[in-house]
């Protein structure tokens, strides 16, 4: 009989261990729950942070706002730049139609001269203004996805490209401004 009660002892010792194991499972799951809602513009985005070869998920301060902010401005700042390079266009070829026609009148040439200078001074202003905001949407998207950070690399690029371009315009309103005095 002792033996019928020894194995039954130790059959409820397991069935405890087990039982205690399963709540302690479950327990854990419960701190992060999959719905199928749709997602509201202020939840926050989580990232996956990986710890000596362990996964978890942490939270971030980026909300679902931040990243649509976010994207309307790149595509703000995309626009703005494409409206720079079709006026920077569209200068460049004042300024070759005004190389072309220097001799004939010195006067008008001096004053859209000079009004190419203001424009190409405003438009600088302009691009550093873009390479700016374009800065500080990298530095505040911080964990974004990385397609967006590509975007902002894609945009910082242009921006650098329409610099060294109005600085080129620059020298030539000028050489230009010189040869009609």
């Amino acid at each position: 009989m002792r033996s019928f009660s020894k194995l039954s002892s130790t059959q409820l010792a397991t069935a405890t261990l087990l039982l205690g194991s399963l709540t302690l499972a479950s327990a854990a799951q419960a701190a992060v729950e999959v719905t199928s809602d749709p997602a509201l513009y202020s939840d926050k985005i989580c990232a996956l942070h990986n710890s000596f070869g362990k996964d978890t998920l942490v939270r971030t301060s980026v909300s679902i706002d931040d990243l649509e902010s976010l994207q309307k401005t790149v595509k703000a700042n995309a626009i703005e730049l494409e409206s720079q390079k079709r006026t920077l266009s569209e200068q460049t070829r004042q300024i070759e139609e005004l190389k072309r026609n220097s001799g004939s009148s010195s006067n008008s040439s001096s004053k859209e001269i000079d009004d190419l200078k203001r424009t190409v001074n405003e438009q600088e202003r302009d691009l550093n203004n873009l390479g700016k905001q374009v800065e500080e949407l990298k530095r505040n998207s911080g964990s974004s996805s990385s397609s967006n950070n590509s975007e902002i690399s894609s945009l910082k690029r242009e921006i650098s490209d329409q610099d060294r371009a109005m600085d080129q315009l620059k020298r030539t309103v000028e050489d230009l401004s010189r040869k009609v005095k």
